[in-house]
């Protein structure tokens, strides 16, 4: 029996079930609109701390292996551990497919994700989260490079003289929405099935997300 074979048959033992592909993905009928919305309200209640009751039960986590995942909206950001989208904009489990890298920088793993998350799963919208205090913006700003270079070469290129802390923020987060619109595949779905593509910028020192508006995004 192959390693793979008996880790298998261990996982079966351990959860009283075999693991399956999930093949009930489906649509959450979440018009764009609505989805950015429901991000914006949960951010709110996350920053005034009014509580923090999302769905994480047994019964949850059953349904959404049953059924599948039928996630709401597709975030791309951070690595950071500051950053985290199920709780700033108070989501449970199955609302959000989120992509997480350092710099929150679109490579062709970041977008193959963001098109599966869009295609198949139906999301409309994907929105792209950037953040202050950025230690991949610092580290390119820096001019740091070597075994960071795949990140901070990327992040020069989109920032080219912008030196603002903030601003380079901003100019980051847009960068990868312009990385997102070049995609033919998520062009054709905006076009389609009423894709947006958005991007904001989450403040590490209060929890303020700012949704911006304009050019790529």
């Amino acid at each position: 029996m192959s390693d793979e074979s008996a880790e298998g048959l261990a996982a079966e033992r351990l959860t009283g079930m075999a693991y399956t592909a999930d093949d009930y993905d489906s649509d959450a009928h979440v018009p764009a609109a609505e989805a950015l919305a429901r991000l914006r309200d949960g951010n709110r209640i996350y920053v005034a701390a009014l509580d923090h009751e999302r769905d994480l039960s047994p019964e949850r986590i059953q349904d959404l292996f049953e059924n599948g995942q039928r996630p709401f909206a597709c975030v791309i950001t951070c690595a950071d551990s500051r950053v985290v989208p199920e709780h700033i904009f108070m989501t449970g489990l199955g609302e959000l497919f989120v992509i997480r890298v350092a710099g929150n920088v679109v490579g062709p793993v970041e977008l193959a994700s963001a098109v599966y998350a869009c295609e198949h799963l139906h999301t409309r919208l994907l929105l792209v989260l950037g953040h202050t205090h950025c230690g991949a913006i610092k580290a390119a700003l820096d001019g740091e490079r070597g075994y960071v270079a795949a990140i901070t070469e990327r992040i020069s290129e989109a920032l080219g003289d912008v030196r603002d802390p903030y601003a380079a923020s901003v100019v980051n987060a847009r960068a990868a929405v312009a990385e997102l619109e070049a995609s033919p595949e998520l062009a054709r779905l905006a076009a389609e099935d009423g894709l947006e593509i958005r991007c904001a910028v989450y403040h590490t020192h209060c929890g303020v997300v700012d949704f911006l508006e304009g050019a790529a995004g």
